[in-house]
């Protein structure tokens, strides 16, 4: 018995050390056919049911899949942490469109938290938040800007400057996120990830046209004073 566990041992970090050794070489991966992505997904999905708690101190073992589950609790601890923040922030705006544009991003923050946990049934887990620093940085700095500008001619530009950190952080997680979906063969979370990603470019875009088109030109008057 004592050999067998040996002899299986050895053979997973052979198999991880060859892994290894590719991605070092930047040999660059063939695509992946239909069965082979559909196989793909199915072995995600079990394995992801199946994962016990000491998965978590086997760090060689540790996959694309693991990584894609680790970014889905992350973000949807950062979408419902946006979903709170957005009333101070809508509260404190004053150019109507300004109001109306994030009044409606919380409407969609809220679709997109309830995308997010049909990710995660599609995996068997049950939705789970994991800890994210980043956006409780980037919040964190976007309550210090309001402090600091938020009854000043310069509050819009401020909220609006606090909401694109937010969003380009997002862009970047969904983008990855996107990504490990399709190389696990998961294009319901895949298409998931692609709809709300699609409303936070456009968020953005609606952001910087309002902050181009108006709030800066605004603000920046009184200067000339």
């Amino acid at each position: 018995m004592a050999t067998a566990e040996k002899s299986t041992r050895d053979n997973k970090a052979s198999k991880t050390a060859a892994k290894k050794t590719a991605r070092a070489s930047g040999t660059k991966s063939t695509a992946a056919n239909t069965e082979t992505r559909k196989k793909r997904a199915q072995a995600v999905a079990t394995k992801s049911a199946a994962r016990k708690e000491v998965r978590a101190f086997a760090k060689d073992e540790k996959s694309l899949s693991d990584l894609f589950e680790h970014a889905l609790g992350d973000i949807y601890y950062a979408e419902k942490k946006i979903y709170k923040s957005l009333p101070k922030m809508i509260k404190a705006a004053d150019h109507p469109d300004l109001v109306a544009a994030l009044t409606s991003h919380r409407e969609e923050t809220a679709g997109q938290i309830e995308k997010l946990e049909a990710i995660f049934e599609l995996l068997g887990k049950r939705a789970k938040a994991e800890k994210c620093d980043a956006i409780d940085g980037i919040l964190e700095e976007s309550e210090s800007l309001l402090e600091d500008f938020g009854s000043s001619v310069a509050a819009d530009a401020a909220i609006i400057f606090s909401c694109q950190a937010i969003e380009h952080y997002e862009i970047t997680r969904y983008g990855s996120m996107r990504a490990f979906a399709d190389a696990l063969g998961l294009d319901e979370a895949k298409q998931h990830i692609e709809d709300i990603l699609a409303q936070e470019k456009a968020a953005d875009v609606s952001l910087t046209g309002l902050a181009e088109d108006s709030v800066n030109a605004a603000a920046a008057e009184y200067d000339d004073e």
